[in-house]
């Protein structure tokens, strides 16, 4: 008789189940979330922007479309440099009471990639009911403009603006 050998059982592999998931996982699932609502807020910030962008370049449109239909070079002159000393006022409130060289200047800082020189010149224009003006390049100068200015974040510093860069 042979002698009694312990009987074997086979390897049983243990369940594991999903659920409940590890710590890790949960802080993975948190950040997702986080992730999610963080660029949630960005791209909402950044629709924003660009409707309060939209609506300040209505009146410039409205001015185009009237110069359309009545040709005043004078009055689309007028509401252009209206826009351009109201927005550089929200990010540099001492341009307000700028002339001539101040004016190109602070026009210049606030966007240094745009060439300023009609923009410059609508103050002038505004005087002259028949001044020569192109005013498909004057609006998309402005337009252009207005963008790049109200598209940049502002860094105010003891009461005078500097825009961040």
């Amino acid at each position: 008789m042979p002698p009694q050998e312990p009987q074997l059982r086979d390897i049983h592999v243990p369940h594991v189940s999903w659920w409940p998931l590890a710590p890790g996982w949960w802080v993975l699932a948190a950040l997702v979330v986080l992730a999610l609502l963080v660029v949630a807020w960005l791209w909402r910030r950044r629709a924003r922007r660009r409707q309060f962008i939209d609506v300040v370049l209505a009146d410039l449109h409205d001015a185009r479309a009237r110069h359309a239909s009545d040709g005043d070079s004078a009055a689309f002159a007028a509401t252009a440099h209206a826009l351009l000393r109201r927005v550089a006022r929200t990010r540099d409130p001492h341009s307000v009471t700028s002339s001539a060289n101040a004016w190109h200047d602070a026009l210049a800082g606030l966007a240094p990639s745009r060439d300023v020189s009609r923009l410059v010149a609508l103050g002038d224009m505004i005087y002259q009911p028949r001044a020569a003006l192109d005013v498909d390049a004057v609006h998309k100068d402005v337009e252009g403009w207005v963008r790049d200015v109200l598209s940049r974040r502002a860094r105010h510093t003891r009461g005078r603006a500097y825009v961040a860069s």
